[in-house]
């Protein structure tokens, strides 16, 4: 099976004259975004990958490291971004890895999205977003005109997978267009993109690291969602609920001889009833304060009986 096309690279060369222009603009000090979107294995990771090695290969000599440029979820992204801005990697991939699946992540994700990009500008990094549906970016991103373009990856077969290219005015119309339609991925179809390309599998050693990066974020994903589901809480839950330290917090679980019901990755969990018993444990330690403060002798201390000491020996002068 092929990986590369006679020209030398896993997609079609106009594409890869569009992430040149990108390259141009970041070392301009100009924030650049670009966008993968498809649906579910279309081959947009693959697509974004072979997009970031190019990119990396081009102003850095090698491939990307998925360790350290790709962001599975808003956390970790931010945290490889300043990862990247401290090693000079130029280009980073954001996953949304199950972000959208949770309530209120699109604000947050949209917010922290605009966070970024007002500080980031000067960091010279191309970002990469892979996402199911572009759209689901705020108005903002696109009035401040920091998405450059969109690849959207569709009809993917077993030899090879097709993509379109639309510029930032390209997204404008197909945005009002999504709003007009029920069915919005129809949008891509009826909007003419400004360029059509196709683009090949990574190369089978490059495909297993991707694999094994891709299913260490998919358990992640899944242990998370099994203490949603089971609805546990760590040290970090507890304090936000109770709004105290974590000393107050383990103090009161020795107090009560609260154990924890499980353990994953070494982290400690507990039932949502351990809050409710904390709560009430430390109401009634607050409320006997008062009854000891009472039982206190006034004045602080009571006084010694000690007796002063006396010197045994007075030295005067002349004696």
């Amino acid at each position: 099976m092929r990986h590369y096309y006679d020209h030398g690279l896993p997609f079609s060369k106009d594409l890869a004259k569009n992430i040149d222009s990108q390259i141009e603009r970041i070392e301009g000090s100009k924030a650049s975004l670009l966008i993968v979107d498809g649906g579910v294995g279309e081959g947009k990771t693959t697509l974004s990958i072979e997009i970031g090695d190019y990119i990396n290969q081009k102003m850095y000599g090698r491939n990307i490291e998925f360790d350290k440029q790709i962001g599975m979820g808003g956390q970790d992204f931010l945290a490889k971004l300043r990862t990247c801005f401290k090693q000079k990697l130029p280009v980073i991939l954001y996953d949304e890895a199950g972000d959208f699946n949770k309530r209120g992540a699109l604000s947050r994700f949209n917010a922290m999205l605009n966070r970024t990009f007002e500080t980031y500008r000067a960091f010279k990094i191309i970002v990469i977003l892979i996402l199911p549906n572009f759209n689901v970016l705020d108005n903002d991103i696109f009035d401040k005109k920091i998405p450059r373009f969109l690849v959207h990856c569709y009809g993917r077969n077993s030899s090879y997978g097709n993509f379109k290219v639309y510029s930032l005015k390209r997204m404008f119309y197909l945005r009002k267009k999504m709003k007009d339609l029920t069915v919005k991925p129809l949008a891509y179809k009826y909007e003419r993109a400004n360029l059509n390309g196709h683009f090949l599998d990574l190369e089978p050693e490059r495909s297993r690291e991707l694999d094994k990066f891709s299913t260490k974020g998919k358990i992640q994903e899944l242990k998370a969602a099994e203490i949603k589901m089971e609805g546990l809480l760590g040290y970090d839950d507890m304090m936000g609920k109770l709004a105290c330290s974590r000393s107050k917090l383990m103090t009161g679980l020795r107090a009560l001889r609260i154990k924890p019901v499980k353990y994953i990755e070494r982290k400690a969990y507990y039932n949502q009833n351990t809050v409710d018993l904390l709560i009430e444990h430390f109401d009634n330690v607050e409320a006997e304060l008062p009854a000891k403060l009472k039982a206190r002798p006034k004045g602080g201390r009571p006084k010694s009986n000690r007796q002063p000491y006396e010197r045994k020996h007075k030295y005067n002068k002349g004696e």
